[in-house]
């Protein structure tokens, strides 16, 4: 006589085995966004940079000069910069950014995108320009008087999850550098949701 399982025992399994894919499922599925976010967040990152270095060393290697409102640094980006579709200041909001986004403790962040141009790039990920000085002297987030102008970027667009330090970062464009919001010369801690641009630069992850 064959021995086999009963009706009984393969449901107590397969309940288990449902049991353990709900409380593992959900964090493999996180940490899978996570680390797409990550690789979207380096390679934005890299491309920023590259064309910070071009367009500084087109121009005398200084930023100084070029630009004197959001839609300056909007034009001279998406010379540099390839396929780039462009939001004009007034049309951003619901077309190349998010209308509502987000703290990661849930609270809704208060702000004026409205009053920026922005671009969106081939890979879905927006980005708006804030003027800070023309002659690259600004100090507004900034330990040093180096700020030229800040860049915000989404790196999905207006998909979700739309949350400050997971698909939303900010960075300068400073006289000296590129650099992100959370680093040494800025006053946002990298451990707070502003600063985790740096957190992710440093660790190569978004364990937080």
């Amino acid at each position: 006589m064959k021995k086999g399982f009963t009706l009984a025992e393969v449901l107590i399994t397969l309940g288990i085995i449902g049991v353990v894919a709900a409380m593992t499922l959900p964090a493999l599925v996180n940490k899978t966004q996570n680390q797409e976010l990550v690789t979207s967040f380096k390679k934005v990152y890299s491309e920023l940079s590259q064309v910070y270095m071009k367009i500084k060393a087109d121009n005398g290697g200084t930023f100084e000069g070029l630009c004197k409102s959001e839609a300056d640094y909007t034009a001279l980006f998406a010379k540099y910069m390839k396929k780039v579709k462009v939001c004009d200041v007034g049309t951003t909001l619901g077309k190349c950014w998010a209308k509502d986004w987000y703290y990661t403790n849930g609270s809704k962040v208060t702000s004026s995108e409205s009053q920026s141009s922005s671009l969106i790039l081939p890979s879905g990920t927006s980005m708006m320009f804030y003027f800070m000085s023309e002659s690259c002297d600004s100090a507004t987030e900034l330990k040093e008087p180096i700020g030229c102008g800040r860049i915000r970027v989404d790196l999905n667009g207006i998909k979700k999850p739309n949350v400050v330090g997971r698909d939303i970062f900010d960075f300068y464009i400073t006289k000296d550098a590129f650099i992100a919001r959370g680093s040494e010369k800025t006053i946002a801690n990298m451990t707070a949701d502003w600063g985790r641009a740096a957190y992710i630069l440093q660790n190569g992850k978004m364990d937080y």
